[in-house]
């Protein structure tokens, strides 16, 4: 009776941190915070509102974490979920550092916590909810919507740049192997662990694909962060949804 009393106080206490994430309102001065009005979430979801006092509507920038592939670390609410990395860090810092007023979401896969790959293209509806909402509701520019992911939330970008071309105006793919068949511009790169990919982006380039690519032979997965200079973040958010850049000329 204990175990199951318990048992019950745990669950209570995730589904409150969920809802905490999920459908808090937005704070003044706060760092991570939702706007004003209801919105509706089918995943867990970090919200940065960045710049919010700039005029007119914000690019709107998604960020698909990776897996942790550590059982113990396989928790939901896990710190490697929520919290920052080396790469979206780099991003959101621009976005503030050059005075954008920009919505970042980081949703959470329902299967972080599982021990196998994170499958963002199995959450792909969800996510599109998500931007629908954003996008309906006036906040966002649907021109200026933009997502990046690193490992399985490398392989979720490239995913999404298929599927969505419609919606997003580009990607960053980074420690990934696998690249696709994408009219969309994605800038790609993979480290010593994943290996040297040219062979494979000259094929999808053939096939039509719009892909930067660069092999960081000197990183491990992960270190391909690096890459997120200022004047390739400069470069990623000048595209929009109707006039994109033709990365086979490079940038």
């Amino acid at each position: 009776m204990k175990h199951i009393s318990s048992l019950i106080t745990t669950l209570m206490a995730a589904l409150t941190a969920v809802v905490a994430i999920t459908g808090c309102k937005m704070q003044q001065g706060a760092a991570v915070a939702m706007p004003e009005g209801e919105f509706t979430y089918n995943l867990p979801c970090r919200v940065m509102n960045i710049h919010p006092e700039q005029p007119g509507k914000a690019v709107l920038f998604l960020w698909l974490h990776g897996g942790v592939h550590d059982r113990s670390k396989h928790n939901l609410m896990d710190k490697n979920h929520l919290d920052l990395c080396a790469a979206d860090d780099s991003i959101v810092n621009y976005l503030q550092r050059h005075g954008m007023k920009a919505i970042a979401l980081f949703p959470i896969c329902h299967k972080a916590w599982l021990p196998d790959c994170v499958t963002w293209k199995d959450c792909a509806t969800e996510v599109r909810k998500m931007i629908d909402d954003y996008v309906s509701k006036g906040l966002v520019d649907p021109e200026r919507i933009y997502v990046a992911g690193s490992s399985d939330g490398g392989t979720g970008a490239w995913d999404y740049a298929t599927d969505m071309s419609d919606v997003f105006a580009a990607a960053i793919s980074m420690s990934c192997e696998e690249p696709r068949v994408s009219s969309m511009p994605v800038y790609f790169f993979s480290t010593a662990s994943e290996g040297d990919c040219t062979a494979l982006v000259e094929t999808v380039k053939q096939q039509g694909s719009n892909v930067y690519y660069k092999y960081c032979p000197q990183y491990r997965h992960g270190g391909d962060a690096a890459e997120c200079t200022e004047a390739l973040l400069k470069h990623f958010f000048s595209n929009t949804l109707h006039n994109r850049h033709n990365l086979l000329q490079g940038f």
